[in-house]
């Protein structure tokens, strides 16, 4: 039999995540490419919206002598069966919440990327069903069932198509740990160093300020009023990057709440607020300060 191939264009799949990805790159540049982290977030979210596309523009279905084989996109996700395992494949109508993707449902995993058909197949070996889409169904269906009688086991085809699959649980797992990475990142105190001429705040959302720069520095038991946080780490007590004060001005914040005193700094940029774990060392990098002012 001569090999018969069935591409479905992702079309849902490029209309919703097309929009969402451009809406991703254009939030990145409003809110700017100067924070590391924010530049991590968005960067990690892009990427994932680029690889689903890879995955989910199109499913293509090949049939041969032996086997069905079927790929989504450029092939991360691939998969071979063979014929002779085949018990039987009919024509299906998706229910609307199996939607489209790779997940399970009640009749088994579902492949698909756009439209409600797809075929569902039945394997001897297993007993398991899987659901493949298509908008040829009736079609695909009839020419498997003419050749699961006849089918041959063994060709070039079996070699494994997981390298997507374990490409998906490596975003997963990413996404998971992420958060974990960001809260231990931002947790820690921020690292201050002084030169000659600079001071130089290390972790996130690190600056470096010169002391000639530099148009006061004072110490306060209270802060003012935080409004919201507009590019920042916030959690628990820790207070981390840009800021909006409540008469709507704009702060760099390094600090401890509920641990005076606080230093603030005002220079040319935004007003920077630190602080640390120990108010003793508060003191002493303020003292420093004035010192090389």
């Amino acid at each position: 039999m001569p090999v018969k191939k069935y591409t479905q264009s992702g079309t849902f799949s490029i209309i919703v995540l097309i929009p969402v990805l451009l809406l991703c790159i254009l939030l990145l540049f409003i809110t700017g490419i100067d924070e590391p982290i924010t530049v991590i977030i968005f960067s990690f979210i892009i990427l994932t919206f680029i690889i689903c596309l890879l995955i989910f523009f199109k499913l293509t279905i090949i049939i041969d002598d032996t086997h069905l084989i079927f790929s989504m996109g450029i092939g991360l996700i691939r998969k071979s069966f063979p014929l002779s395992d085949i018990a039987g494949c009919k024509p299906v109508r998706n229910s609307p919440l199996s939607g489209v993707g790779i997940h399970m449902t009640s009749s088994g995993w579902l492949y698909n990327v756009s439209g409600k058909y797809a075929i569902e197949l039945t394997f001897k070996s297993s007993g398991k069903k899987i659901r493949i889409g298509t908008d040829k169904p009736d079609e695909i269906a009839g020419v498997i069932n003419k050749q699961i009688n006849g089918s041959m086991a063994g060709s070039y085809y079996d070699k494994g198509g997981h390298g997507g699959l374990y490409l998906i649980v490596a975003m997963v797992a990413a996404t998971i740990l992420m958060p974990v990475i960001l809260i231990f990142y931002g947790g820690k105190e921020t690292e201050v160093t002084q030169t000659g001429e600079t001071l130089i705040l290390k972790g996130m959302y690190g600056l470096v300020i010169s002391f000639s720069d530099i148009k006061s520095a004072d110490t306060m038991l209270s802060l003012p009023a935080i409004r919201s946080r507009t590019n920042g780490y916030a959690s628990g007590k820790t207070l981390k990057g840009h800021f909006k004060l409540q008469d709507q001005s704009r702060v760099l914040l390094f600090i401890k709440k509920g641990v005076p005193p606080y230093i603030c700094i005002r220079s040319s940029g935004l007003p920077v607020y630190l602080n640390f774990d120990d108010p003793s060392k508060t003191r002493e990098v303020f003292s420093s300060i004035n010192r090389r002012r």
